[in-house]
């Protein structure tokens, strides 16, 4: 791809006077890395962000007078910490408050987002419009995304993906909600429902004003056209498709680009039912003028179909009563209690860490979409074998066997004719991770159904990991990659294309795992075969970090033969968490930590240099795993700190920006963090060390003190079924063991 654009640049180039220069400085670009391969499948996902950057860019350069998303606010005000300068910025992206939390059905691949004000986008994953709510008390228009963070609150019910907002308007309560069902038609919606209470002993007036907007939390969402229509129910209509079901308003208005945002004509709308903009950001209101007699509540419920084909029908209209609100709302609660009891529980005596694994459990299974599973519900809504290793065995660790095993069924279809796991092109770590994944699903679950079904695939997709070593030739000096995997850019966090050793340690475990495949089914002469083709690519992989050694003339990993000390050498971590193909005490990995601390640490917490351009919150996570592994107790500063830049909904962005402590990169709810929280929390209780069983390597003291306890329910392991309690004393601790072993721990 890069080689067609420097070849389009300098044939057509002149015709638009663009300097020789700029061809040359994409092919330097081109040049600092190993490759200059690109995985096609990440062309669109890039395409589609600059292309909304630039779009942002023509759009918020002007318009002062208008209702902005939260992110907005706060980016485009020169007095705010989160403010950047975009004069020289070809795009203007959301770099400073990435944070929204999902909402969805159950195995459904349908997700809605809610931002930290409320801001409800039904569909994401087709980068639609949203919904926001505004209240109007005593000639006061109360805006939440103008709000600060003293001034509202939100949180999750029952740690379910349920999303509450709530702020006050002049002593009136405002409570917003919203909250996935699906019907009996298979239709999925999003309801979101305002509240408002008065809790006073007098009447009140108000007025609540919904407003579809032409916005996400990424930027403008293109509205080209917007009217309300009453057919059977009122409702209005986004861009030719169905946009929500409401209740029947005491007024409305729709505006466009030319006569400004709709919000302006607050109190007095004009009546106008449909506008166009050419633009695409036209806005409108409905308007609902409320009384409240003292001790009294008003609510407001809007159907937000979650596919844009779905049309509207008898069954839909009377989702927008009071009455069926309750009934969904105690369905909906009843579905996700029945769910979340299952698999593993854990009481701990810290409620922010307890609700931070609850909320977790309910996300990850949240972003299991049937048959497949992705990292998050709108700028990383695709499917990677990288964060489906993470999210898949965090949800094994669950005990969610069944979830796991549909996705894996699915694999096969995702190999290539040459044994390559393809998800995105060019990403060499894909087949150690896919094979690794399907070994821990069979050692966690103890059913090998699926690894039996999937044992020739297997075999094929670790002969390409043997045969894509980079054999050179033996003459010597060998080079530096001699017998490593291919160049590339892996996980795309690691900086120019290179020859990663993060991609060499996934492949190293995908023939451990396929050798462990081979000996559960006794065929000796494919796992004498594995084995061998393991230990040449580890003496390999050995010899290239003692080549890097001698050059660095210190024991840590860089993350390529080619590199230096830089915060891509945390990719190595993963040869001890969670792989463990190091030991604990090996000296490179004792090294590497040591050296992260010195080029990529700031407050307790891990900053990525190279790509995020923030804190890393499962790469910090990673780096808790393994101090866990060394019984180290100072793993929960770091589990802490980053529990601390949860949002209030316990999620986390990819990265987490220095200033604003949002996130700044990434998804803005990403599954990999959620995985690995589950994963270092489940690892704090209870971890496999071989044929060892370990319980609590680390505990925080404040854990330990007199009357409390420490409790874990249906925890899945290597092992079989494992339920512990211990009760601490006066300088004592008793622990109950109740364990269901499919063969006993060592």
């Amino acid at each position: 791809m890069q080689r067609l654009l420097l070849f389009l640049l300098r044939l057509l180039g002149p015709r638009w006077q663009i300097t020789p220069l700029v061809a040359d400085y994409f092919a330097h670009a081109a040049r600092l890395g190993q490759s200059d391969h690109t995985p096609t499948q990440l062309i669109p996902i890039a395409a589609r962000l600059w292309a909304r950057g630039w779009l942002n860019k023509k759009f918020f350069d002007s318009p002062r007078d208008w209702i902005l998303p939260y992110w907005a606010v706060h980016q485009l005000d020169p007095n705010d910490r989160a403010f950047l300068p975009r004069g020289f910025s070809p795009v203007v992206l959301n770099q400073t408050h990435r944070d929204w939390t999902t909402i969805g059905n159950l195995d459904s691949a349908r997700e809605a987002i809610v931002d930290p004000r409320g801001l409800v986008t039904p569909r994401p994953n087709d980068d639609e419009w949203s919904l926001d709510t505004w209240v109007r008390v005593d000639e006061k228009l109360y805006v939440p995304s103008q709000m600060n963070d003293q001034e509202i609150e939100q949180k999750l019910y029952e740690n379910l993906p349920m999303v509450t907002t709530r702020y006050d308007a002049a002593g009136l309560r405002v409570l917003q909600e919203a909250f996935a069902v699906a019907d009996e038609a298979g239709d999925e919606w999003v309801i979101a429902a305002v509240t408002v209470e008065n809790p006073r002993g007098a009447a009140r007036a108000a007025t609540v004003y919904l407003s579809p907007r032409p916005f996400n939390p990424e930027g403008v969402a293109p509205i080209e056209k917007i009217e309300f229509r009453e057919e059977n129910a009122y409702s209005f209509w986004v861009n030719g498709a169905l946009g929500g079901i409401i209740p029947k308003p005491d007024a409305v208005a729709c505006s466009n680009e030319y006569a400004g945002d709709v919000a302006a004509q607050i109190p007095n709308l004009d009546g106008t039912n449909r506008a166009q903009s050419p633009g695409g950001v036209a806005t409108a209101l409905a308007a609902y003028e409320i009384t409240l007699p003292a001790h009294s509540s008003r609510t407001i419920t809007v159907a937000l179909p979650l596919n844009a084909r779905q049309v509207l029908t008898d069954e839909s209209v009377v989702w927008t009563s009071p009455d069926q609100l309750t009934d969904l709302r105690r369905a909906t609660i009843a579905r996700w209690r029945e769910v979340m009891a299952q698999g593993m529980k854990i009481r701990v005596p810290d409620d922010k860490v307890q609700d931070a694994f609850e909320a977790n459990k309910a996300y990850l299974l949240l972003r299991h979409d049937g048959d497949s599973i992705t990292p998050g519900p709108f700028t990383y809504h695709d499917f990677w074998f990288r964060d489906a290793a993470y999210m898949l065995n965090a949800l094994d660790q669950l005990g969610y066997h069944d979830q796991v095993n549909r996705v894996l069924k699915i694999y096969p279809r995702r190999l290539q004719k040459n044994g390559y796991f393809l998800a995105q092109d060019g990403e060499w770590d894909a087949n150690g991770q896919a094979l690794w994944t399907l070994v821990q699903h069979a050692r966690l679950s103890g059913d090998l159904e699926t690894l039996a079904d999937q044992y020739w695939q297997m075999l094929n997709a670790a002969h390409w990991i043997d045969a894509a070593r980079q054999k050179t030739k033996s003459a010597e000096p060998r080079a530096a990659h001699h017998g490593l995997l291919p160049a590339g850019m892996s996980a795309e966090h690691f900086g120019p294309n290179d020859y990663f050793f993060w991609d060499d340690f996934w492949g190293l475990a995908g023939l451990r795992a396929a050798e462990f495949a081979a000996h559960i089914f006794a065929n000796a002469p494919d796992e004498e075969k594995l084995r061998a083709a393991f230990e040449a690519f580890r003496a390999d992989v050995a010899a290239a970090l003692a080549r890097a050694a001698e050059k660095n003339r210190a024991a840590w990993m860089p993350a390529s033969p080619y590199r230096t000390a830089d915060s891509a050498l945390v990719a190595n971590l993963v040869a001890l968490y969670p792989l463990q193909l190091f030991a604990p005490d090996d000296p490179r990995i004792l090294a590497t930590l040591e050296e992260i601390k010195r080029v990529a640490w700031s407050e307790d917490a891990f900053f990525h240099h190279v790509g995020h351009g923030g804190f890393g919150t499962y790469l910090s996570l990673e780096i808790a795993g393994c101090y866990l592994m060394q019984r180290r107790a100072d793993a929960w500063q770091i589990i802490r700190w980053v529990l601390d830049h949860a949002s209030p909904t316990m999620t986390w962005a990819e990265a987490i920006h220095p200033r604003t402590a949002h996130g700044a990169h990434g998804d803005g709810h990403h599954g990999w963090a959620a995985a690995e929280w589950i994963s270092v929390v489940r690892n704090a209780l209870l971890y496999e060390e071989g044929a060892h069983l370990v319980l609590t390597p680390a505990l925080p003291e404040d854990w330990t003190y007199e009357t409390l306890a420490i409790q874990v329910e249906d925890a899945a392991t290597y092992f079989g079924k494992v339920d512990y309690t211990i009760a601490f004393g006066n300088r004592t601790a008793t622990l109950v063991l109740k364990t269901e072993w499919r063969e006993p721990p060592e």
